[in-house]
C-alpha cells in the first residue's frame, strides 16, 4: 500500500506569529502515550502555510526523504516547539537531506507552492474531509479520523473483494 501526503491547513485562521494554546490538547496526550508517540502540546500554535509548502518541496526534490521530513515537522511542532513559520527553521529541518536549503527558503518566502496547497485542500473538501487525519483509499472511500491498523486491513480487504466481484461481472 502506498501513502501519499496531501497538504491540508487545519486552522487557516491562525494569524501570523501564532496563537496561544489555551486547550493544551489534554485528551490527545494519553492517546499519544498509549501509542508510544512523544507529544508535548506547544504553548503557541503557528500557521502551517509555510510548513506545507516546505514539505511539498522535499516531496518533489527528494521523494525518498519525504517521510523523514514529515517526522521532523511533527517533532518541530509537538516536541520541540520550533517556529515553523520561519523559512530558516524549515530549511534547517532538511539540512542533511538532498534538498537545497535555498530552494525551501525561496519557495516558502514567496509562497510559490501555496496554489498547490489550496488545490489539495479543495480536493479534500470535495471528498468531505473536515480535519486531519483523513484518508482517501483507492480514490473510492474517504475515512475521517485516526483509525487503527485492523480497521484499514478490513477496508482494504473489502475493496479487494469488490474488485474481484467486479472482475467476475465482466
Amino acid at each position: 500500500m502506498q501513502i501519499s501526503w496531501l497538504p491540508y491547513e487545519l486552522h487557516p485562521e491562525i494569524p501570523a506569529g501564532g496563537t496561544p494554546n489555551s486547550r493544551k490538547f489534554s485528551a490527545l496526550v494519553p492517546l499519544a502515550e498509549e501509542l508510544e508517540i512523544v507529544m508535548r502540546p506547544p504553548d503557541r500554535f503557528r500557521p502551517t502555510r509555510q510548513a506545507h509548502q516546505a514539505a511539498l518541496v522535499v516531496e518533489h526534490a527528494s521523494p525518498d526523504e519525504a517521510d523523514k521530513y514529515h517526522d521532523r515537522l511533527y517533532a518541530a511542532v509537538w516536541t520541540e516547539e520550533q517556529d515553523i513559520e520561519d523559512p530558516e527553521v524549515l530549511s534547517e529541518l532538511a539540512a542533511d537531506l538532498a534538498v537545497p536549503k535555498e530552494l525551501i527558503e525561496r519557495v516558502v518566502t514567496r509562497d510559490e507552492l501555496w496554489p498547490a496547497v489550496t488545490s489539495s485542500m479543495d480536493r479534500a473538501h470535495a471528498w468531505g474531509a473536515t480535519g486531519t487525519p483523513s484518508w482517501v483509499i483507492d480514490n473510492k472511500l474517504m475515512v475521517p479520523g485516526l483509525q487503527d491498523d485492523d480497521f484499514f486491513d478490513r477496508v482494504i480487504e473489502r475493496l479487494q473483494n469488490i474488485r474481484l466481484d467486479e472482475g467476475d461481472a465482466d
